[in-house]
């Protein structure tokens, strides 16, 4: 076995999310080199069909990170969540006239902002008998 292979088995079970990228990356690398040896039309097909895996790769580990997150909370002994999230936007139209120089001038503006921050703090472990802890385990990953 492989330095590689050693890595990604250790990463698929102590981090699936570092797992999920670093396999999508090497199956991603091996089909692009090996359409890239078929032609331009090959390739560009790959590249949009990484892309949609790639896609739903990112999806699938989202759900693994909140799926983490929601065993995390369920054991910890004290749990500490604060959120925020604001989008904004605001836009202007403007009409300007000048009678005095005869002119008149239209303006159209936008502008937004988008804030995200999500800060766990998890401290202590909820002591439970380990037969509760595999029925529960079982119980979220169905």
């Amino acid at each position: 076995m492989s330095i590689w292979d050693a890595t990604k088995t250790a990463l698929k079970y102590t981090s699936p999310v570092s797992w999920l990228i670093a396999e999508g990356a090497e199956k991603a690398a091996t089909s692009i080199a090996n359409a890239s040896d078929k032609g331009l039309e090959q390739l560009e097909e790959e590249v949009a069909k990484q892309t949609l895996q790639m896609q739903f790769a990112q999806q699938q580990a989202r759900i693994e990170q909140e799926l983490a997150i929601a065993r995390r909370i369920d054991n910890a002994e004290e749990v500490e969540i604060e959120e925020f999230y604001d989008t904004s936007g605001k836009g202007k139209v403007g009409l300007s006239v000048n009678q005095a120089s005869q002119t008149a001038s239209v303006g159209v503006g936008a502008g937004g902002r988008r804030v995200t921050k999500r800060v766990y703090h998890f401290k202590g472990w909820r002591l439970q008998d380990p037969e509760s802890i595999e029925q529960h385990l079982s119980d979220i990953e169905s």
